[in-house]
C-alpha cells in the first residue's frame, strides 16, 4: 500500500531520539530522503570519520568541521554541504555549549 506524501513536518510534535554522547535528534523520513533536527553538545565526540553525505543549516551554536583535513567553522545561519565518500570524510567538534542544525540526508 502506498503511503500519502506528507507536505508538512511538525518537529515540535516529535519525540527526541537520544543517541547518547551529547547527541539527540528528531527525524522524518519520506522515500529515500530524511529530514533531521539535530542537537549536539560539547560532550559529543565523533571518534571516527563520517563518510555519509549531509546538507545542514545551522540554527544556533558553533561547530568546527574537519573535512578531509581542512577545518572550517559554522555558526547560526551557515549551511554546510558534505558530499558522501572518502574524499569528503568529515568529523565535527562543537565549540559552543550546544549546537542545533537542520539536516537533509539521503537514506542509505
Amino acid at each position: 500500500m502506498n503511503m500519502p506524501l506528507s507536505h508538512k513536518v511538525k518537529f515540535d510534535e516529535m519525540d527526541w531520539v537520544e543517541v547518547g554522547d551529547g547527541m539527540r535528534f528528531k527525524r522524518f523520513q519520506q522515500g529515500d530522503l530524511q529530514l533531521r533536527l539535530v542537537e549536539w553538545d560539547k560532550a559529543m565526540v565523533h571518534p571516527s570519520w563520517c563518510l555519509k553525505g549531509h546538507i545542514g543549516y545551522v540554527l544556533d551554536g558553533v561547530v568546527e568541521i574537519d573535512i578531509a583535513g581542512t577545518v572550517s567553522l559554522y555558526a547560526a545561519g551557515d549551511v554546510f554541504i558534505l558530499p558522501e565518500g572518502e574524499e569528503h570524510k568529515h568529523r565535527p567538534k562543537v565549540l559552543s555549549e550546544k549546537m542545533r542544525f537542520f539536516a537533509v540526508e539521503k537514506v542509505s
